[in-house]
């Protein structure tokens, strides 16, 4: 960290990184160190083609920055190819003739070898998940999904391939990592002062920055902060650190159901392995998903900087598309989601596809019913306006009524959301999106009884 060098080891070995912090993994695999088995296809994290192996997980490396980096474990495809395990994945695609022009298939290896070291007997529904990816341009993907299926049954007495000694955990953090590279802090306090002092730009996944990452960036590396990667709780919230990933809130057990079923249908397994909950809030976006869900929560963010801390509503944290109420010197540090409310969940997303699809329309709702009571009811629409929709003095119709009273009153809530839905225009049709909205707050007090 005093030298400004990153060092890491990549395919088992030292490395050391002395260029820019802002520069992707991808350019410096390709253009300085020659390991051209991992291909550039679209730089956007949708193909899979860049895909490698950083510390036990899937990543897209165009969308890691070198300062990322720092007493992480590197493997690509070089690297892979000389371990037992890529022997038995090879021959299986050979044996079903899954290769053909190889441009594809180098990532697709790597998203093979970290779905059965996970999963070591998937079904075929979870071999297409595990590389729903990566993309294939010529093959196409039964004989890949065949080839997984075939190899899952040769890998079972095989080690997976090393971790690495870098490797994170949502309840673990930088002990032990001592030079992480330039802006990398090990401590909150650490990251608040180079906050303050330097402005720099907060990344913890990247995977909306380096989409449009600009050259000379300055990054705060926030990966290894530990208060930013726990998940815990007190008696009142469950409490998710900004910096954890998609993957690391849907494998933990504290994590509410609603939330898990928002991050699968994040992206794509490279995607969730890399991007994070306080990311998807801070982005700004009407779209985010897991956004979504802490705001039909009504959850809370912790909101510090150098000066001090605050709590603040999700809802109060967006003041127009990409506005937001977080001071230049402030990070997102935290995300309360209450313990109780929640009752039954619904959460939908409208997209074009079923992996990597941006949201046409999402929504999410929980209704808690006790004693035959709504106790609490609370839905957001995303996707359909400048920020998400949330309209609590509409869902306060149906709070303190019983299930009978509740559906006298079905049709004068479903008209007072009729009239306060008013999608902006966008990449679909206006009409289009409030005829999704209305039908999916349907089928949300339908399936709750209502």
């Amino acid at each position: 960290m005093i030298d400004g060098k990153i060092r890491f080891r990549l395919n088992g070995e030292e490395a050391v990184f002395t260029g820019a912090p802002s520069a992707r993994l991808l350019d410096v695999l390709r253009d300085e160190l020659r390991l051209t088995g991992t291909k550039c296809g679209c730089k956007e994290g949708e193909c899979g083609a860049c895909a490698v192996i950083i510390d036990g997980r899937l990543m897209n490396s165009c969308l890691v920055a070198m300062g990322r980096l720092g007493g992480s474990d590197v493997v690509t495809i070089e690297g892979y190819s000389k371990t037992e395990r890529f022997a038995v994945l090879d021959k299986a695609y050979e044996s079903v003739s899954a290769v053909q022009c190889g441009f594809c298939i180098p990532g697709m290896m790597m998203a093979s070898e970290c779905l059965l070291a996970s999963n070591p007997c998937p079904t075929e529904e979870e071999i297409r998940v595990g590389i729903s990816g990566n993309l294939c341009r010529c093959t196409g993907y039964n004989p890949i999904v065949k080839a997984v299926g075939i190899a899952a049954g040769g890998l079972g007495s095989l080690p997976p391939v090393e971790a690495g000694a870098g490797r994170d955990c949502c309840c673990g953090g930088g002990e032990g990592h001592l030079d992480l590279g330039p802006y990398a802090p090990g401590s909150l306090q650490e990251a608040l002062l180079l906050r303050k002092d330097l402005g720099l730009i907060p990344h913890a996944g990247g995977t909306d920055l380096m989409v449009e990452a600009k050259e000379g960036a300055k990054y705060l590396f926030l990966h290894r902060v530990p208060e930013m990667r726990r998940i815990a709780e007190d008696e009142e919230y469950i409490r998710f650190g900004a910096a954890c990933t998609f993957t690391e809130a849907m494998e933990h057990l504290l994590t509410p159901g609603i939330l898990k079923e928002a991050c699968r249908q994040v992206a794509a397994p490279a995607i969730r392995n890399a991007g994070t909950l306080g990311g998807n809030i801070g982005n700004g976006s009407p779209k985010a998903d897991s956004a979504l869900v802490f705001m039909a929560t009504d959850s809370r963010l912790r909101l510090a900087s150098a000066g001090g801390e605050r709590i603040l509503p999700v809802k109060d944290f967006y003041q127009g598309r990409k506005k937001l109420a977080l001071a230049a010197d402030e990070l997102i540090v935290e995300i309360l989601m209450p313990k109780n409310g929640i009752g039954n969940f619904y959460f939908k997303k409208v997209g074009a596809r079923d992996a990597l699809a941006i949201s046409r329309v999402s929504f999410a709702g929980v209704l808690d019913v006790k004693d035959g009571v709504v106790r609490n009811c609370a839905t957001a629409f995303g996707a359909v306006s400048d920020v998400i929709l949330r309209l609590g003095e509409i869902d306060a119709m149906l709070i303190g009524k019983t299930i009978e009273e509740a559906k006298g009153l079905k049709q004068a809530y479903l008209d007072a959301y009729d009239k306060a839905i008013v999608p902006i225009r966008g990449r679909v049709g206006v009409e289009y999106r409030k005829d999704v909205c209305m039908n999916l707050l349907r089928d949300f007090l339908e399936v709750n009884g209502i």
